[in-house]
């Protein structure tokens, strides 16, 4: 009996030697092959990045390249809102010397009196040459490409939008008990801001 478990202890070492040698042989090469693999699988993903960021370069100077804005147009609506909104400006301007300053109320009154003479005389510019500017920025969107910022669309709803309000504002078209919000939105400084800033940072992007 001690005799048949030494030969099979014998047996099994005899067994189990190159069964180790052999794994101790091929597990370089294992690793090896799987370092191998590794690496090639990290070349190619440095390979797609790279192919990635060329694809993203070449849009980006072919989205550049499609942003053309068409000048004659552009800088026509932008002197209409200017000619259009002076007195807008101006009025906020006297607004603010005569609340932000003291002044002597003879001073305060003349303030009032410049205002309400301006207002006067080229409110009407106002009422007219906004229609007029916003047709032009229609032209101007129309005739020129922006692939790049969508911000100058943006500005051109909220033109559209507070011509609309001013227009309702003018001939009272809104029902009375909305008339004050109606009019709190068109001349809001907030509002007018948020579309000057679309404006121009749309069109600061594209140029």
């Amino acid at each position: 009996m001690h005799v048949i478990v030494k030969n099979n202890r014998i047996t099994i070492f005899l067994v189990l030697i190159p069964l180790m040698l052999s794994v101790f042989q091929f597990s370089p090469c294992v690793v090896a092959a799987d370092d191998h693999k590794k690496r090639e699988s990290g070349d190619k993903r440095y390979e797609s990045r790279e192919e990635w960021n060329d694809y993203r370069d070449r849009k980006k100077r072919q989205l550049e390249k499609e942003d053309d804005g068409n000048e004659v147009t552009g800088q026509a609506a932008a002197w209409l809102l200017v000619a259009a909104n002076f007195t807008v400006v101006l009025s906020i301007l006297v607004k603010s010397l005569s609340r932000y300053f003291s002044f002597e109320p003879k001073t305060i009154s003349s303030i009032k009196r410049f205002n309400q003479l301006q207002k006067r005389h080229l409110m009407r510019f106002h009422y007219v040459l906004n229609p007029v500017a916003l047709c032009m920025a229609g032209i101007h969107f129309s005739l020129s490409s922006c692939r790049s910022s969508p911000l100058p669309e943006w500005g051109l709803i909220c033109l559209a939008v507070m011509v609309f309000l001013g227009f309702t504002v003018k001939l009272r078209l809104a029902p009375k008990r909305i008339q004050r919000v109606v009019y709190r939105l068109h001349t809001g400084l907030a509002a007018i801001s948020a579309m000057i800033l679309l404006l121009v940072t749309g069109h600061m992007i594209v140029d």
